[in-house]
Formats: structure tokens, C-alpha cells, sequence
């Protein structure tokens, strides 16, 4: 076990705390990781003999006399320490003190370490699960309940966007390594997924995982009976806008934008579910711009300007459209006020009826499909959709 440069930094500030005094750390090739007194990294050859032969060793670091002792971990030496000996005397107590420290440090560090381990492993089988081109759901499942992942309830896939988290980790570190930069990457992405696990306390079955890009999954878990598609719009965007709330509180610096896919039931509508969100998320921020909770029915036919395909626009359009499309007075009346240019008296005029007819329709429209014709975006939105249909002009 080798220890690196924030683990080094971590040790040598907490143990400076405690201790009050000045302490010194090197690997074991006497190069100096960390120094409580800013010590540059240099080549220490006290720091190497110690490493070598176990036995304490006096020298001079600096214009400072310094005595170095082995750190032992788990049997083995990984590091050596140095002490100033002209601050105070360097007693027996203080030396155990000191590898205690260290060691209860070293421990904490690695027990993380494997947690975050075990949530990489995680959130690599969720992006295997919800992305590769074809998945055994009977593999898939088996893996899961070894990870200890319910992908068996009713759930749909949440995306979060928290912009600009890896490059402002990547930029606050740039003097460690490309390993070291990603144990950071680990400690702030788990920071944020614990938050928001934690912010479902009466629901522990819900699963994050931080993907890539600064994009976490949330598989957001669905109580109650007979679920539907359009029946859980509302609870998924509820859902959505509280998380915003919530991560917007802890990271303030950040624009955090949210896609919501649909709920669909079994593994292939999980894996479904998570184009939606893709999809809500890559168009509502085209459309509308970041920093907004996008569920797929809200971005709508808008998908049409997106890279999918011809089946999913015309599926979605049956979605959002099919109460519409069933009612033949409220359609042709829409498809003449789509045709004179969002006029009410044009389409009233065509129609041959009054205007105050006209609107209670357009009214009747709204609250069906819940698209207003007489907004722009929305009317947008339904003619796009009726590109998918064959119906017959007015």
C-alpha cells in the first residue's frame, strides 16, 4: 500500500492540529509528500534510510534538525514520518499518538475507497443496464440482486445535470495526480448522490449513481396501484422539482437542470424510461435553455428536432395527442386555427361559428392535452405531432 499526495496532505494537517507541532511525511523512496512548515517536494535521504532498514534516523531538513520514524501500517512500513526535534521534546506518548492518528486516517481513507469502489461497480452496471444495444433480462437481474439493486419495482429514470462539477474538481486539484483528481471526483459526486438518497428517507429503494459529464441517474421508485404511463406525470415532476430545490441549496454555484423519462413497466420500460429522460434533458435545454426540471411529456413533439426514432416521435405524438385526436369536432378545430395562423377570427370565420366558441374549444383543448393552441410553443408542439397523422385537411 502506497500512500498519495491527499492522503499524505490529510494525515500531516489533522496530526498539525493535534499535536501543535510541525511534521514532515515521505513515501518510501524519501521523496516529501507533505509538510505542515511548506517544505517543497524534495528528495529526503534520511527519509530513505528509514524506509529501508526501519531504524530512526537524525537529520537536517532545511536549516531544522528532524528526526524520522517508520510509519507502520498493517505490518508493513508505507511512509515515514519527521519531526522537528528544536520545538519540544519528541516524546515516546507523542510518537503513538502520532501513528495512531495516521493509522485511523489510512483506514478511513481505504474503507472509502472501497465503498466508492463498490458504488463505481454500481453505477457501471446501471449504464450497462439502461444503454447497451441489447441486455438478458434474466442476467441482468441476477446481477442485480448480487449488487444488492432492486430493478424489480416500479421506477423511472431521472436525470440530473450538475454543470461544471468536474471541472471545477479537476481545477481546485490540478497538482495531484489523474488518480488522485478522480478519488476527489468520487468524494464530491458521492457527496452529491447521498444527498439526494437522503432526501428520500421514506423511500430507501432509490438508486443513484453519478454516470459521466456531470450527469447522476436516479432510479426513482413508484408507489401504488394500477401505475400508468400518463398517471405518474405529475408525482415524477413533483419529484424533480424538489430534488432541484434541494441540490440548488448545496451546490448554489451550479445550474442544475433535470429530464424525467416516463414510468413504463419491466426492464425494457426502465431502459425506455431513461432514453425519455435523454431525451427531455438534451431538447428542453436546446428549446428552453439549462437550469429547468424538463419532463418528456412537457418538451412534447419538440423530440422531433432530436435523433430518434421515426417510431418513438409517432408514439409520443399518440401520447400527448390521442385525447385530441379522438374528439373530431375539438380536432377540426384546432387544425383550422393552426391553419390561419393562431387567428380566432379567421378560424372562427372558418369554422362558421362564434368566437366565443371558438375559445371555450381552444379552452377545452388546453385542458385536455394540456397544450394551449393559442401559445405559440404549444401550437408548435401539436402541429408537429400531427405530422405523424394522415388526417385529412379541414
Amino acid at each position: 500500500m502506497l500512500l498519495n499526495n491527499a492522503l499524505a496532505h490529510q494525515i500531516v494537517d489533522k496530526a498539525h492540529s493535534i499535536l501543535k507541532r510541525d511534521i514532515v511525511l515521505t513515501d518510501l523512496a524519501g521523496q516529501l509528500l507533505a509538510s505542515s512548515s511548506g517544505h517543497r517536494r524534495q528528495f529526503v535521504p534520511e527519509a530513505l534510510s528509514v524506509a529501508q532498514t526501519g531504524h530512526t534516523v537524525t537529520g537536517t531538513l532545511g536549516d531544522r534538525a528532524t528526526k524520522w520514524w517508520p510509519f507502520i501500517y498493517d505490518d508493513a512500513t508505507v511512509a515515514v514520518f519527521g519531526l522537528p526535534v528544536d520545538t519540544a521534546p519528541i516524546t515516546q506518548e507523542a510518537i503513538t499518538l502520532l501513528q495512531g492518528l495516521a493509522e485511523v486516517i489510512v483506514y478511513q481513507h481505504f474503507l472509502l475507497d472501497k465503498i466508492q469502489s463498490a458504488e463505481r461497480v454500481r453505477a457501471d452496471f446501471l449504464k450497462t443496464t439502461l444503454t447497451a444495444p441489447s441486455i438478458d433480462a434474466d442476467d441482468i437481474h441476477r446481477q442485480a440482486d448480487i449488487l444488492q439493486l432492486n430493478l424489480r419495482q416500479p421506477q423511472s429514470v431521472i436525470l440530473i445535470q450538475v454543470a461544471g462539477l468536474e471541472d471545477a474538481v479537476h481545477a481546485a486539484h490540478t497538482d495531484l495526480s489523474a488518480e488522485e483528481r478522480q478519488l476527489q471526483l468520487d468524494d464530491a459526486t458521492e457527496v452529491i448522490a447521498r444527498s439526494i438518497r437522503d432526501s428520500f428517507r421514506h423511500r430507501q429503494d432509490n438508486l443513484v449513481a453519478y454516470f459521466d459529464t456531470d450527469q447522476f441517474v436516479l432510479l426513482k421508485s413508484i408507489n401504488g396501484d394500477h401505475l400508468t404511463t400518463l398517471n405518474t406525470i405529475r408525482y415524477l415532476t413533483e419529484q424533480s422539482e424538489l430534488i432541484q430545490q434541494l441540490l440548488q441549496k448545496l451546490q448554489p454555484n451550479r445550474v442544475i437542470t433535470i429530464g424525467v423519462g416516463q414510468y413504463y413497466p419491466d426492464l425494457g420500460g426502465l431502459r425506455k424510461s431513461y432514453q425519455d429522460a435523454k431525451l427531455a434533458i438534451d431538447v428542453g435545454t436546446k428549446v428552453w435553455g439549462p437550469g429547468k426540471v424538463y419532463h418528456i411529456k412537457r418538451v412534447g413533439m419538440f423530440i422531433t428536432l432530436a435523433n430518434t426514432s421515426a417510431d418513438r416521435k409517432a408514439e409520443l405524438a399518440h401520447q400527448i395527442l390521442s385525447p385530441l385526436l379522438r374528439d373530431d369536432q375539438l380536432f377540426k378545430t384546432v387544425q383550422a386555427f393552426l391553419a390561419t395562423g393562431l387567428n380566432l377570427t379567421d378560424a372562427a370565420e372558418k369554422l362558421h361559428i362564434h368566437r366565443n366558441t371558438l375559445i371555450y374549444r381552444l379552452d377545452k383543448t388546453k385542458k385536455l392535452i394540456h397544450l394551449d393552441p393559442r401559445h405559440f410553443d404549444d401550437a408548435l408542439q401539436i402541429k408537429l405531432g400531427l405530422m405523424f397523422y394522415q388526417e385529412s385537411p379541414v
